[in-house]
């Protein structure tokens, strides 16, 4: 009887300083405001310019404000002039309203003109300071994200280079057989050429993304080889996500104004699901 009520007692104590310790210790919760997207974006000069890219300030947080939270930003460039390559509006102050957890929409937008730029132009959008003091600039604890968004500006006068050639419409020509559209913006600077359409001949995917690196067979050469190595290249109509990974390395003549490319179609339904494997041979018309 006595070992069972030592027993007790040990129990009890030891489930009170526990409770105590449950007590004591609290979770700190963080807020923060990004930028929602990628940290880095690459805008045509002439495709960019009307529409523009709408960009918003992200608070993350479990409920909205009750209250307007205010959001200065700053804008940098290399080698451009906001106002002559680039427009940014608002480029001083954003405000996320009370009760919402997104702030109203920043407006980027290029500004074509007919000078082919030999250096690469790039602007920075940042997020300086907000009017919460307990949130925090960036997602993240340790290294904080998103807190400032780049801009490449892809200049469509592209010259100089025999890659050049691809900075144009494109004909795709799919399997051997179906042709379809795609645009070819040429980054000479990196040496990269992003086509954009429907790349696999299915309509409910026409507007893939794909960014392949054109490496000479020695330089200046207008040959060599077209590679992309793994890629996500966007989502279909149904929210479907799909991943392009190269098969052989594919080739280039910008004489003949051709690449070459063959790869395997993966698809996301829970995982990555392969489906089939195909070529793209895209042309200047």
């Amino acid at each position: 009887m006595n070992n069972k009520l030592i027993a007790t007692i040990l129990f009890l104590g030891a489930a009170m300083f526990a409770c105590e310790d449950e007590e004591t210790v609290q979770d700190t919760i963080y807020e923060f405001v990004s930028f929602a997207g990628d940290e880095a974006v690459n805008l045509g000069e002439a495709g960019n310019s009307e529409d523009g890219y709408p960009l918003v300030v992200q608070l993350w947080a479990f409920d909205p404000y009750p209250q307007d939270i205010n959001v200065t930003l700053s804008v940098s460039a290399n080698n451009a002039q906001k106002d002559v390559d680039f427009t940014v509006s608002p480029a001083d102050n954003v405000v996320i309203k009370a009760g919402h957890l997104t702030s109203d929409t920043i407006w980027i937008k290029t500004l074509n003109n007919e000078d082919a730029n030999e250096l690469e132009r790039s602007f920075e959008v940042k997020i300086n300071s907000i009017s919460q003091p307990d949130v925090k600039v960036g997602l993240g604890i340790t290294e904080p994200k998103k807190g400032s968004i780049k801009f490449k500006i892809l200049d469509d006068e592209c010259s100089g280079d025999p890659v050049c050639t691809f900075n144009t419409l494109l004909t795709n020509t799919i399997g051997g057989g179906t042709e379809k559209p795609a645009v070819g913006v040429v980054d000479k600077i990196n040496g990269t050429l992003t086509v954009t359409g429907d790349l696999i001949d299915y309509e409910w995917f026409s507007n893939a993304t794909l960014t392949l690196t054109l490496t000479p067979a020695s330089p200046g050469a207008a040959t060599g080889e077209a590679t992309f190595g793994e890629q996500e290249t966007g989502s279909d109509s149904d929210g479907y996500a799909y991943k392009f990974i190269e098969v052989n390395t594919g080739s280039y003549d910008a004489n003949a104004g051709t690449i070459s490319i063959e790869y395997d179609i993966y698809y996301w339904d829970g995982g990555w699901a392969y489906w089939y494997t195909t070529t793209n041979e895209f042309s200047v018309p």
